[in-house]
């Protein structure tokens, strides 16, 4: 599985950056040259622009830090010199540098003033291109309808100015943004507007941006002849290798898409080896990802090969997204293949990054909300502090204009009040929707944890090992599980387990008891924990009949891809001791001989009965219809006490299968 839109539309981005800096591959010769005219001390505008362009020259080559230094000194220069230019373009660049650094509230505060200076000077071009700057910090943290905003009025002002780059990418920037919301017509509405202007660009890398965006566009909507036509040409005009070694993916793809196998392999090995050779190590993965999708129908050997090393290098550059997917192709391989164990297992890894992945874009979520409101808080900040400074103004000509100052004030005020109101109003509802995130995180930990032990968690960082006197432990395992296993296909394995203990939680949340966990198809639930109870035996039977009444539905064929098991229930009741294991994936568990008991109960049940302990008959015998078996050996136990629970003492007697009592 690709993601083809994740590679185009973030190159699309790029080529913002690509369109402020030039190349990306700065010449040392130019730096070092860059640097003697610094080194000579001149105080004037042309040592400003020299200040300004070595700071970029240098931010090419990573160095953040010394490219920050360049752009104060010409920052502090130009505001010596009254040189206004000089100071926009500095303010520019010290944002630049606090973007690659991920400081998006600096970013804003650089570029905003950038911006107020470059309309001071009426420089529209400039303008232009700081107002698709602020678009792109806005896209950068999910806010599609502030990016569409500052997008759309970049182009305007690119219009104006008739400079075809600007007005190209602030194209490119609105056909990716469009396309990564799928509304795939508005995106080639405005991808199409830059063909009349591909003449006149200087930057062939927006050229190839827009070429490979529109064919994205059409491999999405399926028309893969025109995605062809398009990669094709983009190949041709490429002279970025990063874009160079993704359009051959893109290629690959497509090729195989439209049936051409051969010619997809030479695509997407020249894409490898170009990766490879540049250390792209992200697109060496989604390259080794495509060659596994062209292998894995007729060639299950080259394709597990290319997953494998797929799976080695996603792990040691943390490519998560991409993990996921290696998982899920190699299980749907080894199905196909047939070694269903192998399959199983990846499916299990698959799930398992999946919901990773879900509680980091929640994750991303909360940190973007966290954004606006710092946003906000700090530019009312800087409100504040600019009514102080009037209020101060006033009061130093208090003497002269006491009652023009007196009602002015009072008109502050009361700007103040509705600004504090509309704050307020504000700030309640960002507060509203960071506590429905924080109730929703709260909520998976309860869903993992009991409620006791989830709050210890929270205040100590840590819980206690308890000892309970009196629970109740359940055990239920499927009858064949292990040999149907081998024999069916991993969804329908999944969609059985998943059907089955979903019906499971709902009982088990019913008669208020505690799932502790699931071991294949093995099924654990204690009772009477974490808070004692008197009635824990009593639900534990109860739910046991509910279980084993789910387990004879399922034979109606309620779904022909859930699999029919019959089902052995154990149970018996002592003490244990209950605690969290590990720090991370931590689980709440539970130890001691009644829980090895209760394990022995289930395994030597019968299918569809459930079994219980003498210490487990004692307490139900009032209440329950129970038939004696005997002395059974129980390893490392001996002979023990077993009982068949047939039913409740006020029904009458039916010598019929434990579920066929309970639906009478």
């Amino acid at each position: 599985m690709i993601d083809q839109k994740k590679g185009t539309y973030i190159l699309i981005i790029l080529a913002l950056f690509l369109l402020i800096t030039g190349s990306l591959w700065a010449q040392n010769a130019q730096i070092d040259s860059l640097k003697r005219l610094v080194q000579t001390g001149k105080k004037d505008t042309a040592m400003v622009t020299t200040l300004n362009d070595l700071s970029i020259e240098i931010l090419k080559n990573e160095a953040i830090s010394e490219s920050l230094t360049y752009s104060e000194q010409a920052l502090e220069l130009s505001n010596k010199l009254g040189y206004l230019k000089g100071k926009a373009n500095a303010e520019k660049n010290l944002g630049l540098a606090k973007y690659y650094q991920g400081d998006y509230l600096e970013v804003l505060d650089h570029w905003t003033k950038s911006l107020e200076t470059y309309e001071a000077i009426h420089d529209t071009l400039g303008i232009a291109k700081l107002v698709n700057n602020l678009g792109a910090v806005y896209y950068n943290q999910g806010s599609h309808t502030k990016a569409l905003e500052y997008y759309l009025r970049s182009l305007r002002l690119s219009e104006k100015t008739k400079d075809s780059n600007s007005i190209a990418q602030a194209l490119l920037n609105l056909g990716g943004l469009y396309a990564e919301m799928h509304d795939y017509e508005k995106a080639l509405e405005f991808f199409n507007q830059i063909e009349k202007y591909q003449s006149s660009i200087s930057n062939s890398d927006l050229i190839t941006s827009y070429l490979m965006g529109v064919g994205e566009v059409y491999f999405e909507q399926g028309r893969f002849d025109d995605a062809l036509k398009y990669y094709e040409e983009a190949l041709a005009g490429s002279q970025n290798i990063t874009l160079r070694a993704d359009n051959l993916i893109k290629l690959g793809v497509v090729e195989f898409k439209m049936g051409k196998k051969e010619k997809a392999i030479g695509y997407l090995n020249e894409a490898y080896r170009t990766a490879q050779a540049n250390n792209q190590q992200s697109v060496v993965v989604q390259a080794l990802i495509a060659i596994g999708l062209v292998h894995k129908q007729d060639n299950y050997t080259e394709a597990l090969r290319a997953y494998s090393k797929a799976e080695i290098l996603a792990k040691q550059i943390d490519a998560n997204d991409e993990l996921r997917d290696i998982y899920q192709d190699l299980s749907n391989t080894y199905a196909s293949k047939g070694d269903f164990s192998n399959a199983f297992k990846y499916q299990t890894l698959y799930l398992a990054k999946k919901d990773s992945l879900f509680n980091l874009k929640t994750d991303d979520k909360i940190r973007g909300l966290q954004f606006n409101f710092d946003l906000d808080k700090k530019q009312n900040e800087i409100g504040l502090l600019e009514q102080e400074a009037q209020i101060a103004e006033l009061q130093a000509k208090r003497q002269k204009y006491v009652i023009y100052g007196t009602i002015l004030s009072l008109v502050l005020v009361v700007f103040v009040a509705v600004g504090s109101y509309k704050r307020y109003r504000y700030v309640k509802r960002t507060n509203k929707i960071i506590e429905e995130e924080k109730n929703r995180s709260e909520n998976l930990l309860l869903n993992i944890l009991p409620d006791e032990t989830a709050l210890e968690l929270k205040q100590f960082g840590k819980v206690a090992a308890k000892k309970f006197e009196s629970v109740t432990v359940m055990f239920t395992d499927f009858k064949g599980f292990t040999s149907y296993s081998n024999n069916l296909s991993p969804e329908v394995l999944v969609k059985t387990i998943d059907y089955y203990f979903s019906k499971f939680d709902a009982i088990i949340e019913k008669y208020d008891l505690e799932k502790i966990k699931t071991i294949g198809d093995a099924y654990m639930v204690a009772g009477g924990l974490p808070f004692p109870t008197d009635d824990h035996p009593i639900k534990m039977v109860q739910a046991a009949f509910e279980i084993a009444q789910v387990m004879e539905e399922a034979k109606l064929k309620v779904d022909a891809l859930v699999v029919p098991f019959d089902v052995r229930i154990g149970i018996n009741t002592g003490s244990v001791v209950a605690g969290v294991v590990g720090t991370k994936k931590f689980a709440y568990d539970i130890w001691g001989d009644t829980v090895n008991v209760a394990a022995r109960m289930e395994s030597l049940s019968e299918p569809g009965m459930i079994n219980i302990s003498e210490s487990t008959y004692l307490l139900i015998k009032d209440t329950y219809r129970c038939e004696h078996r005997g002395q059974i050996h129980v390893k490392n136990k001996g002979m023990m006490d077993m009982y068949f629970v047939h039913d409740l003492k006020d029904r009458p007697v039916n010598k019929a299968s434990v579920a066929n009592k309970i639906n009478s």
